[in-house]
């Protein structure tokens, strides 16, 4: 049978989208049209929205209709560094001025246009996205030129039905390790609150000081070698330091002062609610690299390892203190101050128990380092299976020919 391909601006017709006014109450106030954004995109089929308008912003606004049945995907966010959000959209809506949708033509199932567009998430991505943008977002008139292959409306309707009984055993081995990741990180949570969980004496006592990073300018790109760099709040957000998340600095701009060197000691100043306050021990780094406006570099005393502080302060009994203290009127950005860090409570522990306490947590943090590497192994296999039965349906090389056919048996040869 012989496959035709279709440039996406022909498999259907095309929707933009559009926010009503916020200062206008009559388009937002007790609305029940669903207005769809990025935030929303995450199922492979949406259920609802979780922003609505009214009729008055759909007919008052440049806001539009989609017809249900639409494919919508994300075109303007940030998480398009990473992926390129697809969905299936089974009801009308109306969407923000970040999304596309389009209504497929009566001989192309939408099915067949969602499947696609995750086939070939990496060649659009690669080929369509924007370069040099402070927001990621993709260029329309690439993004419609690329090609999908088509078959008659009967095999989309075939090969898509095999996909979606081998994405569903993905699906539910996916949510197997994903709870075996939960399970983990519950555990290191536990092992922390045991061996360094307590509220006996404050931060500040514990230290020779706490100083802020400064604000020196920055580019979007990050520094090359050689270059002087300033870190990024991403640096300091998943328990580990990562160098990477920088911003060049002009040199002429910097202060040597505000330099990051092996063994300090971190706090995020300024994140999300959930990351606020996050510490990092400094390992080896790279030279001329600085601490931003939005770091705060902590100074034990004498007699209290970098180490085990950190880890006091990664603590769950801390963490609860320092989510209590951060302030600010948006989950998006939160913060604490040096005095309000100052006063969370830690453990009372002499040179020996902070030895005996880092002894410890180090056998179960190695223990649940390895079951972590099997843990993400077993992502990327999923991951990897997932790109390989897509590029198998999308060749035509997806048969499914007996009703007992296994994933391996089908992708042996892909």
């Amino acid at each position: 049978m012989t496959w035709k391909r279709v440039r996406l601006k022909e498999v259907g017709t095309w929707y933009g989208g559009g926010t009503p006014s916020k200062s206008e109450p009559s388009f937002w106030t007790g609305g029940d049209v669903p207005w769809l954004s990025p935030k929303d995109m995450g199922p492979e089929v949406l259920k609802s929205t979780i922003d609505h308008v009214t009729d008055a912003a759909v007919t008052g606004s440049s806001t539009k209709l989609v017809p249900a049945g639409s494919v919508a995907i994300v075109t303007r966010s940030g998480i398009l560094e990473r992926t390129m959000p697809v969905a299936l959209v089974p009801f009308a809506t109306t969407m923000n001025q970040d999304m596309k949708a389009v209504v497929p033509r009566a001989d192309i199932d939408a099915r067949w246009i969602a499947w696609g567009l995750r086939a070939y998430e990496r060649e659009l991505l690669r080929e369509t996205r924007k370069a040099g943008t402070t927001v990621a977002s993709i260029e329309m008139p690439r993004f419609y030129d690329f090609e999908l292959p088509l078959p008659a409306l009967d095999e989309q309707r075939r090969i898509v039905a095999i996909i979606e009984d081998h994405i569903s055993r993905l699906d539910a081995a996916a949510d197997y390790v994903a709870a075996s990741r939960r399970r983990l990180i519950a555990l290191e949570r536990a092992a922390l609150d045991s061996h360094f969980g307590g509220t006996e004496v404050a931060l500040a006592d514990l230290t020779r000081g706490i100083s802020a990073g400064k604000s020196f300018g920055s580019a979007n790109a990050p520094a090359k070698d050689g270059q002087w760099g300033i870190i990024k709040v991403s640096a300091m957000t998943w328990g580990e330091f990562d160098p990477s998340e920088n911003k060049a600095v002009a040199g002429d701009r910097i202060d040597p002062r505000f330099e990051i060197r092996e063994g300090d000691l971190l706090v995020s100043r300024a994140n999300t609610a959930e990351y606020v306050g996050s510490s990092v021990l400094v390992g080896p780094v790279r030279p001329k690299l600085l601490l931003s406006d939005k770091s705060l570099r902590v100074t034990p005393k004498d007699d209290v390892s970098a180490e085990w502080l950190w880890r006091a302060l990664q603590a769950p009994s801390a963490r609860r203190q320092i989510t209590a203290l951060a302030t600010g009127t948006k989950d998006s950005m939160r913060n604490i101050s040096q005095s309000a860090l100052k006063q969370v409570l830690l453990p009372r522990a002499d040179v020996a128990m902070q030895a005996d306490a880092l002894t410890a947590f180090g056998a179960i943090s190695d223990a649940t380092a390895t079951l972590r590497n099997g843990v993400g192994a077993a992502e990327s296999r999923l991951a990897a299976l997932r790109r390989s039965l897509l590029a198998a349906a999308f060749s035509g090389r997806l048969t499914g020919a007996r009703e007992t056919v296994t994933m391996s048996e089908e992708l042996q040869h892909v």
